[in-house]
């Protein structure tokens, strides 16, 4: 028997969103897939987990066809002092949002929704009108 030339999926695929062609056989697994999170646990943790990086990792896709379609290029380098400046932004993006929880002004689900981008809005606009509305309440 020869070598098989398998390559498993990446995080970009969501391997819980492919359906069964078999509708009882989907049905089930649905089922199943709905038990095991609402069960919580090790694998409900691991789905969620990897519905996460699939997402975000569609998401950085979509940008980067977006800043082709604008004409950018996505793959010019930016210098060190700019990547430096934004992972500070991100940082402190993070930390404004942690502070909210903290505070109970933001639910773990809206947290949850503006960290990890499980929302169907784009994020970015909505980041901007939170850091707007928090820099005014800071004082």
């Amino acid at each position: 028997m020869g070598k098989l030339n398998f390559n498993p999926a990446g995080p970009e695929i969501n391997i819980h969103a492919i359906p069964f062609k078999d509708k009882a056989r989907e049905a089930a697994r649905q089922k199943r897939l709905a038990a095991e999170l609402a069960a919580g646990g090790k694998n409900a943790k691991q789905i969620k987990a990897e519905q996460r990086a699939a997402e975000r990792i569609r998401k950085q896709k979509e940008r980067r066809e977006a800043e082709i379609a604008k004409g950018r290029n996505p793959n010019k380098k930016r210098g060190k002092q700019a990547r430096i400046f934004d992972e500070w932004d991100e940082l402190a993006k993070e930390e404004r949002l942690y502070k909210k929880l903290r505070t109970n002004k933001i639910s773990q689900k809206e947290y949850d929704r503006l960290m990890y981008g499980d929302g169907s809005k784009g994020d970015n606009d909505e980041d901007d009108a939170l850091s707007s509305d928090d820099d005014s309440r800071s004082d």
